[in-house]
């Protein structure tokens, strides 16, 4: 049995050596990722989505229907181009030419790593254009008819250009990394690509709110006042120390109201949209913030992380097993081969959109715990039914989507499960992880306001 390999960029014959321990430790990174998951505080199972009629009147539900509409069919076909785009350039005659021709333009053979990750960033950047003319149509012309968007045409595509060149960056510097790794180190591939892509997965959410979401907006500080105080009691009944609450100036894009929570540690941080701030009274955007505190106590970003975490080391091993088999079939010379880049690249889309169903279930499932954590935190229901109600108005949110589109897209309850676990309150907590929250945390004087 050989027990000497060669491998690329090696000075000569090194002893192997055994991978066990990088084998075991991407396995803790996925039974962690899935226990983040499974162990975590649930709200009760109310079955199926209700009437929407019992919260919204009949004009309403027309006009969902109307905007909604036409948004579905092209999302639908957003989505099939992101995935057939990939497909036809990776697996078809035609496809596998073109990035033939790119590779040898970029040196493939002196410099296969930067042709590689050249090919990647080209595939992406090739669908993120193909599917622009329906994002313009849906971001800025639709949603400008419905009163959502705030921006010109310009504004809408610099403010496009600018996010998707960061991503454009992040996804050539990720390829540049997964070839590197595959190049120098192929027999352990799998384990370092999956952990070192947790790893970057856990630095983004780090970093988020300090590089990324200055790209989609300018934040300020919540400024001293009634809305401040009326924030701070929530935080304070919730037992948190956090400094950090900001506006974001939402406006300048959109009417939609909405707001976040992000960051993990020193850089957790929760964003209120100026448009919230502008449109409801405190004691709503109090509820907005108990929301968000919800999520913080629950460890949402902190599980999620772990589970994207987990979800990136069984990609890495999927799409190692699937390269590994082209090389042993002599269809590329070796993992990191950049003719094969295109082949991953699809891999990767396929893997990401067949697991969408679940991720979103995950998340629903994660905001349904924090919306009966503001109850449980605030003690209002009146507040609450209130709250979600209008805003779903406000920000035209369909209360009951077709099944299907809540599989494919839908992170948050429908409105009308929303409404109905708040009528239905008081609930018992369910999973096997149950937060510490303070029932009516808010004293009666504070609730009145």
């Amino acid at each position: 049995m050989a027990t000497r390999i060669e491998e690329a960029g090696s000075p000569g014959p090194t002893r192997r050596r055994p991978l066990w321990p990088l084998h075991v430790l991407t396995a803790v990174v996925v039974v962690a990722g899935i226990a983040a998951v499974a162990l975590r505080p649930l709200a009760p199972d109310l079955g199926g989505v209700p009437d929407p009629a019992r919260w919204f009147d009949a004009d309403h539900l027309a006009a969902v229907e109307a905007y909604h509409g036409p948004r579905y069919l092209l999302r639908l076909l957003g989505l099939a181009l992101r995935i057939a785009i990939p497909c036809l350039i990776a697996f078809t005659p035609t496809g596998r030419r073109v990035v033939a021709g790119l590779v040898d333009r970029m040196g493939g053979s002196t410099r296969p790593v930067l042709a590689g990750a050249a090919v990647v960033a080209a595939i992406v950047v090739i669908v993120d254009l193909a599917v622009l003319p329906l994002n313009v149509w849906l971001g800025w012309y639709h949603d400008g008819m419905w009163g959502f968007s705030t921006q010109s045409l310009p504004e809408w595509l610099w403010h496009w250009t600018r996010n998707m060149a960061a991503i454009w960056l992040i996804v050539a510097a990720g390829a540049a990394g997964a070839l590197g790794l595959a190049r120098r180190a192929p027999r352990a591939f799998a384990p370092l690509a999956g952990l070192a892509g947790g790893a970057a997965a856990a630095l983004l959410v780090l970093a988020a709110p300090l590089v990324l979401e200055p790209l989609q907006h300018r934040t300020v500080p919540l400024p001293e006042g009634e809305m401040r105080t009326d924030v701070s009691r929530v935080i304070e009944a919730a037992g948190e120390d956090m400094d950090e609450i900001l506006v974001a100036e939402a406006s300048a894009r959109t009417t939609r109201q909405n707001a976040y929570v992000s960051g993990l540690g020193a850089t957790r941080r929760i964003v209120l949209y100026d448009t919230l701030l502008e449109a409801r009274p405190p004691e709503d955007v109090g509820m907005v913030v108990a929301h968000e505190l919800a999520h913080h106590r629950n460890g949402d970003l902190a599980r999620g992380t772990a589970a994207a975490a987990a979800g990136v080391v069984a990609a890495a091993y999927v799409l190692a097993g699937v390269m590994g088999r082209r090389v042993r079939a002599g269809k590329q010379r070796t993992l990191a081969d950049p003719r094969g880049a295109a082949v991953a690249v699809a891999v990767v889309v396929l893997l990401v959109n067949g697991s969408a169903p679940v991720a979103m279930n995950v998340s629903r499932d994660m905001e349904a715990a924090a919306d009966l954590g503001s109850l449980e935190l605030t003690g209002d229901r009146d507040v609450y039914l209130r709250q979600k109600a209008e805003i779903g108005r406000a920000n035209l949110s369909d209360p009951a989507p077709p099944t299907w589109a809540r599989l494919l897209w839908s992170s948050h309850p429908p409105a009308a499960s929303r409404l109905e676990m708040g009528e239905r309150w008081p609930l018992d907590w369910r999973g096997p992880v149950r937060p510490h929250l303070r029932v009516g945390g808010l004293d009666e004087e504070q609730q009145d306001r």
